[in-house]
């Protein structure tokens, strides 16, 4: 069992956690620019494709190819992409990335953030990546982009009816996912059992969004076990309120896969903080961060 760990700001741990690859990633937020502490983010792409950086990046990947990629995802800051906002300019650009495979034949992770994507271009980014590229992509990142509760939809029917097995998922930052959203995710999780990482940061979740989640990851009204999920950041939802406390609870004690939850710069009181932090001692087993 591992050791509880608690922090009212982000940790240079919690920082650098999820995806240990030599690119750079941004972690941007409205809210914190530079205490944003998630674990899946941008993958830095040079616009010179530089060959030496791809090299490196071949090379680090091989000295790690014994460890479990789970312990291989970290977060770096960094990325920039620079965008005409020319509609047609934003298809060329997410056309090339998604025509670009380097990054996903090396680490599996195919990372389209901060790239305006809509719903409606999901229809374009699904069969690429799932179809044309289906034994390969393991991760996800659609963080910092337009997304809402459509574009979710779309994608979890995808993975369930074509039984990917997705492991990390982000869809940080696309504030009008909302609880619509998150119902579909929920879908996702009990069906789909290959998830162990989801990012949900500033998705504009509600307390009925973690209510949701707190019945899924607990085995409520289900016979089937519970989802796999290690890693879980709802992180800058400001809805998140103290009318979330039992369900965050019930997540804390009661789940059994869960290392990471990540609640910071929601609006929990600080009665109720202190409660949750007790909790997390209590049990022993969860790294618990919250902030201010």
């Amino acid at each position: 069992t591992s050791k509880c760990r608690l922090s009212l700001a982000p940790t240079s741990e919690e920082k650098f956690e999820d995806v240990n690859l030599s690119r750079q990633y941004d972690f941007k937020s409205n809210n914190d620019d530079h205490q944003v502490a998630e674990s899946l983010s941008k993958l830095k792409v040079n616009k010179s494709g530089s060959n030496e950086s791809l090299q490196e990046n071949v090379s680090n990947v091989s000295s790690r190819k014994n460890k479990h990629i789970e312990d291989d995802i970290n977060l770096t800051s960094g990325e920039e992409f620079n965008l005409s906002e020319d509609p047609n300019s934003k298809v060329i650009s997410l056309e090339e990335k998604l025509a670009d495979k380097r990054e996903l034949d090396i680490l599996g992770i195919m990372n389209l953030s901060s790239m305006n994507i809509t719903d409606d271009d999901m229809i374009l980014i699904i069969p690429r990546v799932f179809y044309d590229n289906k034994s390969k992509c393991i991760g996800l990142i659609l963080r910092d982009n337009a997304l809402t509760s459509t574009g979710v939809k779309m994608l979890v029917d995808t993975l369930i009816s074509s039984r990917t097995k997705l492991k990390y998922l982000s869809f940080s930052n696309n504030p009008n996912i909302g609880d619509k959203g998150i119902e579909h995710l929920i879908n996702l999780l009990q069906k789909n059992r290959s998830i162990t990482f989801l990012a949900l940061s500033d998705t504009g979740i509600t307390d009925h969004g973690v209510r949701l989640l707190a019945d899924v990851l607990c085995c409520v009204d289900t016979d089937s076990s519970c989802p796999p999920l290690e890693k879980l950041h709802i992180s800058f939802n400001k809805s998140i309120t103290d009318q979330s406390f039992e369900a965050l609870i019930q997540i804390i004690e009661q789940n059994q896969t869960l290392k990471l939850l990540s609640l910071q710069h929601c609006s929990l009181s600080d009665k109720k903080r202190r409660r949750l932090r007790k909790a997390v001692i209590k049990t022993k087993k969860k790294r618990f961060s919250l902030s201010e």
